[in-house]
């Protein structure tokens, strides 16, 4: 954390990549706007990058069902985590394959096709349809880029988190289709070390929750603070409601009235039906 020219503590979050954080950064100029939050990339795709000491936070992907390093409770913990979202899966073909242009594949049109062969790579998670294993393990690329140079030569296909697919992909080289059945991708966590759980961090992690500017900590004191006062205050007798005049049947008022009626409930019909 740095101070900027008006001596105001500054945040700085990390992200890898895949990861928007322009939604949390409007949230925190709308909670905290006093208070500078620097947002810097790094290009690990999982796990921390090796300057993670240089940020307060850090938006780090890890693959699915699994915590971000030394955040498991049963062990001895040196970060905090907050698990944001878990992402979508795509399927990342060379370039030129003649499902070009889909949007969205399935996974048994992956499994019955016989042009679609998924090359195995470190970060091809168990909970995906198995790969086709290496006759000799010294093969298998060492990484996400090794696997997506070896895509490019037409050998085969990999499977990746999509947000990532969209980043590091070549469009010269692959395409990149969205898998439609719901298996988890990678996982997007907020981490920070223990050492750095102050209140700036805090309020950024709620921001991350979802706090805005009409839920922020003093919005929430002053609500509390208002009911309070509410709860003391007498209480008021209320006043008997007056009731409204009965309209003529035939009259101008009643046929406006029942007009209003049927257009309110034929809108209503509408949403029904939209939901179904």
């Amino acid at each position: 954390m740095n101070d900027n020219a008006q001596g105001t503590p500054e945040i700085t979050l990390g992200f890898t990549r895949g990861v928007a954080p322009s939604k949390w950064v409007r949230r925190w100029q709308a909670v905290s706007p006093e208070q500078p939050l620097t947002i810097m990339p790094f290009p690990k795709p999982y796990g921390r990058p090796g300057n993670a000491a240089e940020f307060d936070m850090l938006l780090e992907r890890t693959a699915p069902g699994a915590s971000p390093v030394g955040a498991v409770a049963d062990g001895e913990r040196t970060h905090h985590a907050l698990r944001l979202y878990t992402e979508a899966v795509a399927l990342v073909l060379p370039k030129g394959h003649d499902l070009a242009g889909e949007e969205s594949i399935s996974l048994a049109v992956i499994a019955e096709r016989s042009d679609i062969r998924l090359l195995d790579h470190p970060n091809h998670a168990p909970e995906w349809p198995a790969a086709e294993p290496w006759d000799d393990p010294s093969w298998m690329p060492a990484d996400l880029r090794g696997a997506l140079e070896l895509v490019a030569t037409g050998l085969g296909g990999i499977l990746m988190p999509a947000p990532l697919a969209r980043h590091i992909t070549d469009k010269r080289s692959h395409i990149s289709i969205r898998v439609s059945d719901p298996i988890p991708g990678g996982e997007i966590w907020a981490s920070w070390l223990v050492g750095r759980d102050a209140p700036d961090v805090q309020h950024l992690a709620g921001v991350m929750r979802g706090r805005t500017a009409r839920s922020s900590r003093s919005s929430e004191h002053n609500a509390e603070n208002a009911a309070a006062a509410a709860a003391r205050a007498p209480k008021r007798q209320q006043q008997p409601q007056k009731k409204q005049p009965k309209l003529n049947p035939n009259s101008r008022g009643a046929q406006l009235k029942a007009a209003q009626e049927k257009r309110e409930r034929e809108r209503a019909e509408r949403r029904r039906a939209k939901r179904r």
